[in-house]
């Protein structure tokens, strides 16, 4: 059992979006923001108890670059109280926002065609790009960072577990007349074809309340097992469901801190594609294509109105549920961060040979002819990520990174840098000792999806070899390693 201490708790959030344009990210066409639609908001909690602390960061944005992950912790190296290593900062997956890394904007797996092959894109002469906007960003999550941890107080935390329909599975299967079943993200489910969803849905909602010493409710960390992609397809920066969800929550109980983390999702979107199929057959086929902009036949600001109210719901029946009652003031507290390898996915010989020429064929193109068009792109996205895996298979056979398991009382928070398929969480969550776990994904680096053996079978993308580091037998690993961390951080 680890020692109990009396917890010190620390809350800021702010704004990080910049006053000039800059790229968006989520999706393979190109897009510049043309307006703000919502505030994209940074967000950080601090838990202390004088022997240890924890961190943790949210951010309304696609992803966490692993330069922003590295430079971030740099601005806190040497720091006489703060723990770089002790930072943990994850992205809630909206795809109206940018990556903000120094990287500058790039088309995947494309760097080899070169940037005058790529698709012309008109910008405005104050864009906001590269080492400028990453500087941007880590400053704001910086100094929320510091502002929060000054602000930290003695208090106490309580959790609850509800339920509310925000995500759903997004890869429906389709058993073709030769009798082979297909995957298609985003496919068309109203059509004679459609026989069921590849994988499950989490409908899980997972709170952390704080309190302080007089029993005043001072924020909750929200944990959703589904990326905010509502508004994905548009040219505006947008929060998405979580600037609903948070708007609900404070409607109801003041102006109190929401940390919204992204659970596990790597097969899930926050649309019911039962629904959207019937009257969306060529938007579908348009959001499919990544081509460009689609206007789906919903209004995206009520979807995310309804989903954040759900959300909030669920929050304000965790509150009924005792929770008030059960706050501990001196909770068994412990964070450690692992380094875990996992097996790389690799590619056959075969599958390399296959995408070789297609590879040699787009060079040709770039080389002869004006830029590449933004459907171009979408069409050799997949065997340049066969043929980079294959070049990088043999030189490694792992995939590293850092974990970070915190122990809150009866709550464990975990990390990991995939779009990790929800079957791997629940059988975390069904073995582990935790009597609650958030599986935080995207979390302090990206590495691609982490799907199931049935998504490989199913193919489509977000099962390609383009679009994973890790494979099914990475998976089973990362089951294993979380459940022995969890059970060894509750005993």
């Amino acid at each position: 059992m680890k020692e109990r201490r009396p917890i010190n708790i620390g809350w800021a959030t702010d704004s990080f979006v910049p006053d000039r344009p800059i790229y968006l990210y989520g999706q393979f066409y190109t897009r510049v923001r043309k307006y703000v639609h919502d505030p994209a908001t940074v967000t950080a909690l601090v838990i202390e108890n004088g022997g240890d602390q924890a961190i943790i960061v949210s951010c309304d944005t696609v992803e966490i670059h692993d330069g922003v992950d590295a430079a971030l912790r740099a601005r806190f190296q040497g720091d006489p109280e703060i723990d770089p290593a002790k930072i943990s900062i994850s992205a809630t997956h909206s795809h109206t926002n940018s990556h903000f890394s120094a990287a500058g904007h790039f088309w995947p797996h494309m760097q080899a065609l070169g940037v005058d092959s790529m698709p012309e894109v008109k910008t405005p002469d104050d864009l906001l790009d590269a080492q400028e906007a990453q500087d941007f960003f880590i400053g704001r999550i910086e100094s929320v960072i510091r502002r929060a941890w000054n602000a930290r107080k003695p208090g106490g935390v309580s959790r609850a577990q509800d339920y509310a329909a925000v995500g759903f599975n997004r890869r429906p299967q389709f058993l073709h007349k030769d009798g082979t079943v297909e995957s298609k993200m985003y496919g068309v489910c109203d059509s004679p074809e459609f026989i069921k969803f590849e994988g499950t849905v989490d409908h899980t909602i997972d709170m952390l309340y704080t309190w302080d010493m007089d029993r005043n409710l001072t924020g909750v960390a929200v944990g959703v097992p589904c990326p905010s992609q509502v508004m994905e397809l548009h040219y505006f920066i947008s929060a998405d469901y979580w600037h609903y969800a948070r708007k609900a929550i404070r409607a109801e109980l003041g102006n109190i801190y929401v940390l919204p983390l992204c659970e596990a999702a790597g097969d899930q979107n926050p649309l019911d594609l039962v629904q959207l199929g019937k009257l969306n057959h060529e938007e579908l086929d348009g959001w499919n294509a990544q081509a460009g902009e689609v206007w789906p036949n919903l209004d995206p600001g009520r979807e995310c109105d309804k989903i954040g109210h759900r959300i909030s719901d669920a929050v304000m029946r965790g509150l009924e549920d005792d929770t008030e009652s059960c706050i501990c003031y001196d909770v068994a507290f412990a964070h450690k961060v692992e380094s875990v390898s996992l097996p790389i996915r690799k590619v056959s010989r075969a599958d390399y040979d296959e995408a070789v020429p297609l590879v040699k064929a787009a060079m040709e193109r770039a080389a002869h002819a004006p830029r590449l068009t933004d459907a171009e792109v979408v069409k050799y996205f997949e065997p340049f990520g066969v043929v980079e895996r294959w070049e990088l298979q043999q030189k490694t056979d792992v995939c590293s990174f850092n974990v970070h398991f915190i122990r809150i009382g009866d709550t464990v928070i975990t990390t990991n840098p995939f779009e990790l398929f929800v079957d791997y969480s629940m059988r975390i969550r069904a073995r582990a000792k935790a009597p609650q776990i958030f599986n935080v994904q995207l979390a302090n680096g990206c590495d691609g999806y982490l799907p199931t053996q049935a998504a490989i079978d199913g193919g489509s993308y977000s099962s390609k070899p383009s679009s994973t580091t890790c494979g099914p037998e990475g998976g089973d690993a990362l089951v294993e390693e979380f459940i022995k961390n969890i059970d060894e951080l509750m005993r």
